[in-house]
Order: C-alpha cells, then sequence, then structure tokens
C-alpha cells in the first residue's frame, strides 16, 4: 500500500527537527559546563530508574529458587535433629534430651523426631475453592513417597498423602472436610481432634478438648503425635476462642499459622516405625471385628 505524498512530508520533517534537536543538544553538551552536567543528571536519574526496576524484576524472579532452598534447608536441619535426638536418647538417656529441649524450646525443632526422614517436594496443583481440597505433589513412588505420609512446611501441617504414583502424589489437604487431625492444645496431653468445617481457609476447630482445660486466647495448637502421620509438638494454629459443645466437651476456633493461598515448597514426613505401628493397629482393628 503506498502511503500519500502529504504522510511522507511529515515523516521526513519530522525525521530532521529530531536530527536538528539532537545536533543543538549535542552543542549545548559539548559547549557548556552546567548544560553539560544537568543533561547528564537527567541521564542517569533515567538509567536509575531502569536499573532499579531491572533489579526488582531480578529478585522477584529468584523468589522461587530462594523458597525453594530455604525449605530444602528446614527439610535438612529436621533431619539432623532427628538424629542428634536419637543420639542424646541413646548415650544419655531420654531425661537429658527432655533437660535440653526445655534449654532450646523452639517450633518444629522441638518435636520428637527420632526415626523420621523428610523430602522436599514441589506443589503442583493446589485446590483452595471446594470443600474437599487437595495438592498434587511433584514426587511419587520413585522418590519413596507412599501412602499415609504427612506433609508439613516450616509453617505448620499441609495434610496427608492419600495417593501415589511414579512421579506425583496425591495429598488430602488440611483444608478438606474428609480430613482430620490428631492434635492437643499447649504441649500438655489436652487432646482433641482438630478439622476444618468450610468457609474461611485460615480457621479449624479443634473439638472433643476436655471440659477442665483452660483455654486462652493465642494458645499454640500442635500435632499430638497419637498417629504415624506426624509427630508431636508441631505448631498447627492459635486458639482464637471456645465454646461448650454438648456441656461435655470444649469446641476451640484456631487460626490455622499455614497460609495455604501460598503453597509452594512443602516438606513430606516418612515415619521409619510407620509400619509397625500400623501392623498393631490392624491387630487391634481385627480383634475388635471378632468381639
Amino acid at each position: 500500500m503506498k502511503l500519500p505524498p502529504l504522510i511522507y512530508n511529515s515523516i521526513g520533517k519530522f525525521l530532521l527537527f529530531a536530527a536538528l534537536e539532537a545536533v543543538c543538544l549535542l552543542l549545548i553538551v559539548r559547549n557548556s559546563t552546567v548544560q553539560s552536567s544537568r543533561v547528564m543528571e537527567g541521564v542517569r536519574t533515567v538509567q536509575s530508574f531502569f536499573w532499579e526496576k531491572s533489579a526488582a524484576v531480578k529478585k522477584y524472579t529468584a523468589l522461587g529458587s530462594t523458597n525453594r532452598d530455604l525449605i530444602a534447608e528446614n527439610a535438612r536441619l529436621l533431619e539432623q535433629n532427628a538424629k542428634l535426638r536419637d543420639f542424646i536418647i541413646r548415650t544419655q538417656g531420654e531425661d537429658r534430651l527432655a533437660e535440653i529441649s526445655d534449654q532450646m524450646r523452639g517450633n518444629i525443632g522441638d518435636s520428637a523426631l527420632t526415626n523420621f526422614s523428610f523430602t522436599l517436594a514441589k506443589v503442583v496443583k493446589n485446590t483452595l475453592n471446594t470443600t474437599h481440597n487437595y495438592l498434587i505433589l511433584d514426587k511419587g513412588e520413585n522418590d519413596g513417597i507412599t501412602e499415609d505420609l504427612g506433609v508439613i512446611t516450616p509453617s505448620g501441617v499441609v495434610g496427608i498423602i492419600r495417593g501415589t504414583g511414579p512421579r506425583f502424589s496425591y495429598v488430602m489437604s488440611l483444608l478438606n472436610l474428609k480430613q482430620s487431625i490428631s492434635a492437643k492444645l499447649g504441649r500438655g496431653s489436652s487432646l482433641g481432634t482438630l478439622k476444618w468445617e468450610g468457609g474461611s481457609i485460615c480457621k479449624a476447630y479443634l473439638t472433643e478438648v476436655a471440659l477442665n482445660t483452660p483455654v486462652e486466647k493465642g494458645d499454640t495448637v500442635f500435632t499430638s503425635g497419637n498417629s504415624s502421620f506426624f509427630p508431636s509438638d508441631i505448631p498447627i494454629g492459635k486458639a482464637l476462642s471456645f465454646t461448650i459443645e454438648d456441656g461435655m466437651y470444649k469446641r476451640v476456633e484456631v487460626e490455622l499459622l499455614q497460609d495455604f493461598s501460598n503453597l509452594d515448597y512443602v516438606i513430606v514426613i516418612k515415619n521409619g516405625d510407620k509400619r509397625e505401628i500400623d501392623s498393631l493397629s490392624a491387630i487391634n482393628a481385627a480383634y475388635m471385628e471378632k468381639k
């Protein structure tokens, strides 16, 4: 398509104008120290703006790998902690371990992690908008992942693996109406069942808590250790309030520590004693069926 002569003339005039402006700017910069410094200051300001934005973009794109490295380091430290605890128990006894734990009271690292191992996995899919939410991880049977393994992050509990394939695994999220976890209020023996009941992804409820259990806002809810999925004393959430249920139990509203809308990497927990525990539980179940 051929352009009209008027457009050609306009383009030519514009290019001539731009060239003359460039020549004038060059002459000013070369022959006036003041003007030169001001022009260079403007150039440096523009350069600084683009350098700042470029650095911000690079920093943002590096967050994924940084987060992965941090979670991997947590998994490595958890494994070392488990081995150290086992060594202290074998050489100095459980009383000495309890004494050291009291002196170094911490977060997940304070859990009874003996015989547990940890595998880093990336979240491939994470649903949040149903009543039966789940996750897909990029680790499966080829990586030693099996069904019924707990999944956590340094922030809290995520869920339990309920299905595996060669390269991927299916996690039933804590945000699933069919999921429940044995938990306790504080580090004592006030056991209950933690369950998400739909609605907010930030809240769950600890039910069947004994009436004589004191409940204060801000009390931490931990895993109980009464299952082969999770070790004890892994933080899950903070108590917000409670109500009395059927005049027999307390029902505690819990603010979850884990932000499920921001899951990238997780840690899969494998209990080395799980097979023996499950086999004994199966014997008990078979015995109860016969009665």
